[in-house]
């Protein structure tokens, strides 16, 4: 399995994960609607400008195994204004069925490699609060409940927890 930089090539693989991890992962707890109305096609454009036009220090990662996309990260500076936390991972999906083999694990350290050569040492994850995997995945690479805020996705307002870690370099 190899972590490395995202390309334009991998943006059919990415929309893929992409998608497959929200429906299997968000069902129950983002409206169904919005889950079935998710398409390959409108996530590989939605990648495409994300690589295309990604700002100053931000990145994405694809997890790779024989040649498929089986996961994408990604991260840059905290999106916010956290006085505390000054990097973050936006993003960690692994396609299902290649979980809990470690990969997501390996895309997480990835991120928190490249966003202390930023010299972004504190590192914030958001994850669903409903989303209860997610967050025992967080809580295994020691990341502590820090912050709360909610969001609007398929017109449902839910609520997200920011996991937080005070030295990126405890995640390695």
């Amino acid at each position: 399995m190899l972590v490395r930089e995202a390309t334009l090539d991998d943006t059919p693989g990415i929309a893929r994960v992409h998608v497959d991890t929200w429906r299997a992962a968000y069902a129950g707890i983002i409206p169904a609607a919005h889950l079935a109305g998710l398409s390959y096609e409108a996530r590989e454009q939605r990648w495409r400008d994300n690589l295309t036009n990604a700002a100053p220090g931000r990145f994405t990662l694809v997890a790779e195994e024989a040649g498929e996309v089986v996961g994408f990260s990604g991260g840059g500076p905290e999106r916010g204004a956290d006085a505390e936390y000054r990097g973050e991972v936006y993003a960690v999906y692994v396609r299902p069925g290649r979980q809990r083999r470690g990969i997501g694990r390996q895309m997480v350290q990835a991120c928190a490699r490249r966003l202390l050569v930023q010299r972004l040492g504190s590192v914030l994850i958001w994850v669903l609060a409903d989303n209860k995997p997610a967050r025992g995945f967080y809580e295994r690479l020691g990341g502590r409940p820090v912050r709360e805020q909610t969001v609007e996705i398929g017109g449902a307002w839910l609520r997200e927890v920011g996991y937080g870690w005070p030295d990126a370099r405890a995640l390695l």
